[in-house]
């Protein structure tokens, strides 16, 4: 089977922090851009050269200026609290900065993991359909982070399985409780419960009908 879903690239703004999707296939759109919570898309005033630094440099690592591990936080989230089988989903991955001073931290497509389980099982990953090549540099972005800033990176979703080759599966997600778990690099978020609700059944035919579109008339000779 063709992988249907296999995303073409998955794209981190990082200096304008605007979001942008790609169509993967026919049926998903994922957006891996990183932006603030109320950011809105007005441009960002290009600071002047006397402008001074708010916050200095972290001491976490000096000669790369990147947030100290233990100072970035992972979160997730949903859009919705139930979905049927096949809608559209907003997965959402939230990076916080919780120094007290700004730093970079590596938020590329290589570094974001949306995973979907249930009953402590995988049933679905972002990494099925990851395409690192693809992304080119936004595989491996780095943004500043002001101190105590958060930023957020949205997947949209289309509610149906995939393999791990990143092929769709015949049959849908069964309904009941699911949670999502996202992950920067090696820092995983707390579960975020949603739904997938029941499939509807398939009508079964009855057994006079199936005699009806059986029988054969006897027509003797």
């Amino acid at each position: 089977m063709d992988a249907v879903y296999r995303r073409r690239r998955m794209t981190v703004a990082v200096l304008g922090l605007i979001i942008l999707a790609v169509v993967v296939g026919a049926t998903i759109v994922i957006v891996q851009a990183l932006r603030s919570p109320s950011e809105d898309p007005a441009p960002v005033a290009e600071p002047t050269e006397t402008a001074e630094p708010t916050a200095p440099m972290p001491t976490g690592d000096d000669a790369s200026g990147a947030c100290p591990t233990e100072a970035v936080t992972v979160g997730a989230a949903t859009n919705e609290k139930s979905y049927d089988p096949g809608a559209s989903a907003t997965l959402e991955l939230i990076v916080t900065n919780t120094h007290d001073a700004a730093c970079r931290i590596a938020v590329g497509t290589s570094e974001q993991t949306f995973t979907v389980r249930k009953d402590g099982e995988t049933v679905w990953s972002s990494e099925y359909c990851a395409d690192p090549e693809a992304d080119g540099d936004a595989a491996e972005a780095e943004v500043v982070f002001a101190a105590g800033s958060e930023k957020r990176a949205a997947l949209k979703w289309t509610v149906e399985p995939v393999d791990k080759n990143c092929n769709r599966m015949a049959e849908g997600f069964e309904g009941g409780k699911y949670e999502l778990v996202t992950s920067l690099g090696e820092t995983e978020s707390e579960p975020v419960e949603f739904e997938i609700t029941a499939p509807e059944p398939t009508e079964e035919p009855s057994e006079e009908s199936v005699e009806e579109d059986s029988g054969e008339e006897d027509t003797g000779e």
